[in-house]
């Protein structure tokens, strides 16, 4: 029977077979299901590509091979690590899709034809870690009878309306310790430790306009809680980023971070929360220097917030990408420079840079300006010293001021070119490094 499964934002067909049910165990932690399989590790096709950031749940990528051959050796791999496939794997020369178990989890393969200009003789592949829930022992109003039921997913048909089915779905999961976590039109989504699931009832003209329930699960690549009393709430695991909003004020909302996340290790690296912008941010580091980000503001009358992990190889990874496209923007400018450099001998050009209050340790030369602020203060000042410099007619790509680093380049005219890298770690001094090639700094105001 062929079914449509929804997770991370990817809707694929598989096709499945009705197994025995899952072993009955307490919801995966992230260790846990780190343990039995992590697909940020999971060995490619040779030659493959992933495109989008590799989790612990969720693999997709693209590879030279035909559909059946991808598919096998997503199977032998799997095989290999201890995984059995469950029956009624669908096998074709267009797509090939099945699901496999090991210790209660249950991890779906997907292999369908690339798409694009350059897709021939291309497949893509994608992998997907449901947990270790056994969906088919999850309660339902009492009822509904069974529709279906397979590995990832079960469904149940009810008389009762979809509206009075999602209230009834509400008081039965949370009742066995499920937590909102926000929802998606009809669709309610739970969590419990790092295992989400979907209870989506909706009418179903093929059954008599009954409502059927469906529920299915997925495992988050990351524990990100939220607060009780949700109004909304969205996780996306591609980001590892839970975005919601809730009938807080940001201090509320803050010092609950602080509680439940010092439970799990985590500890804010400053005292309150500093405003970069319009927003209200809070840094949290564990023991291995991973970051999360809690950032907040007021919008339509209610708090808006995002956490976001990332880990401390992520931000080290953001850094090393700054610092090259600094060097590579550095080189090719020095190149045109010295293409330019007696055409532009007699037609130098001097670049104002507003040094913010509160500058110190600042250095200077002809072509270089580097100064620090204290923490949480630097995505502002670069975003001024951005504005000013475009009053004053320099250009380049739209800018995203990330508020932890950045760099950013801007151009007069060829061969004249500034460069702005900033780190802001959120403690320690904020460092912000400008250089010119083509022109001269001239520092204005500043504090040291």
């Amino acid at each position: 029977m062929l079914s449509l499964l929804r997770f991370s934002g990817l809707i694929v067909t598989i096709l499945a077979i009705p197994t025995g049910p899952l072993l009955a165990a307490e919801p995966a932690t992230v260790a846990e299901a780190t343990a039995v399989l992590d697909l940020a590790t999971f060995p490619l096709i040779p030659g493959g590509e992933s495109k989008s950031p590799r989790r612990l749940a969720h693999l997709s990528y693209s590879a030279q091979s035909d559909p059946q051959g991808a598919y096998a050796f997503q199977k032998k791999t799997l095989e290999e690590r201890g995984w059995k496939e469950a029956p009624g794997a669908y096998l074709s020369d267009q797509s090939c899709s099945g699901s496999f178990g090991k210790d209660g989890y249950t991890v779906s393969v997907a292999v369908t034809p690339a798409y694009g200009a350059d897709a021939k003789g291309r497949v893509e592949i994608h992998l997907s870690n449901h947990g270790n829930v056994a969906v088919n022992q999850l309660p339902v109003p009492p009822d509904a009878k069974p529709l279906y039921s397979f590995p990832a997913v079960a469904a149940y048909v009810t008389e009762k309306p979809v509206k009075e089915t999602s209230e009834a779905l509400h008081e039965l999961l949370t009742a066995k310790s499920w937590e909102p976590y926000g929802k998606a039109g009809d669709s309610l989504y739970f969590k419990r430790n790092a295992v989400k699931i979907s209870a989506w009832p909706s009418v179903a003209p093929g059954q008599g306009g009954k409502t059927v329930i469906q529920l299915s699960a997925e495992l988050m690549s990351v524990d990100l809680p939220a607060p009780a009393g949700l109004l909304d709430a969205s996780y996306a695991d591609t980001t590892k980023t839970l975005s919601l909003g809730v009938d807080m004020k940001a201090e509320a909302l803050a010092a609950y971070y602080k509680g439940v996340l010092g439970k799990a290790g985590w500890r804010a690296t400053i005292e309150k929360s500093m405003k970069i912008d319009f927003r209200e941010m809070l840094i949290f580091r564990n023991i291995n220097q991973d970051f999360l980000t809690l950032s907040m503001h007021e919008a339509e009358g209610k708090l808006r917030a995002t956490l976001e992990q990332r880990t401390a190889a992520e931000f080290e990874e953001t850094i090393r990408i700054a610092r090259d496209e600094e060097s590579k923007r550095k080189a090719n400018a020095a190149e045109s420079t010295r293409k330019a450099e007696e055409k532009e001998a007699r037609d130098r050009v001097t670049v104002a840079i507003p040094l913010p209050n509160g500058a110190k340790s600042v250095k200077q030369s002809k072509d270089h300006l580097e100064f620090k602020l204290a923490p949480g203060k630097a995505s502002a000042a670069v975003k001024a010293i951005h504005a000013t410099l475009v009053k004053d007619g320099w250009k380049g790509k739209s800018v995203k001021f990330d508020p932890m680093a950045g760099s950013i380049s801007l151009e007069k005219k060829a061969g004249v070119t500034v460069v702005i890298v900033y780190v802001d770690a959120g403690f320690g001094d904020a460092e912000i490094n400008v250089s010119t090639f083509g022109s001269d700094i001239k520092p204005l105001n500043g504090g040291r």
